[in-house]
């Protein structure tokens, strides 16, 4: 069964912790969350509100993430989805295809960070060279 996006999980459904549970750490699902509203350009304070955290804990995960790409690659937004060459990558963001695991995640990436900060911590891969060919000829 597929993952659902971003969008299946959280337009209709959105998160929401009681009083109970306001000081806990982040969840996965919530860290998703809080990436969801960004992408729908929520303000921290709207995706603070509707989570039931304090707008510093939403502002200090963007900067965790933006100093550390990795914590968003860690929250499985993507999935494979075919493999009859090479492999196929479907993200969870926007439903878009993509090819190779390092172009997913750089695709993965360019949602949430400028194309500079994707550049310096996933560099592009580098062109292969064709078998039988030098680069003399």
């Amino acid at each position: 069964m597929p993952k659902p996006t971003l969008d299946e999980s959280f337009a209709q459904n959105p998160p929401s912790r009681g009083p109970d549970q306001r000081h806990r750490w982040l969840t996965a699902g919530e860290r998703r969350f809080i990436l969801w509203g960004l992408k729908e350009r929520w303000p921290a304070v709207r995706i603070a509100t509707q989570l039931g955290v304090n707008e510093a804990t939403v502002r200090k995960f963007r900067q965790n993430y933006s100093q550390d790409p990795s914590l968003i690659l860690e929250l499985g937004l993507y999935e494979m989805v075919g493999k009859l060459v090479d492999d196929e990558f479907k993200c969870l963001v926007c439903e878009d295809r993509v090819s190779t695991r390092q172009e997913t995640e750089r695709h993965l990436l360019r949602h949430f960070l400028e194309q500079e900060d994707v550049d310096f911590h996933k560099p592009p891969a580098k062109a292969r060279r064709k078998r039988g060919t030098s680069a003399g000829k």
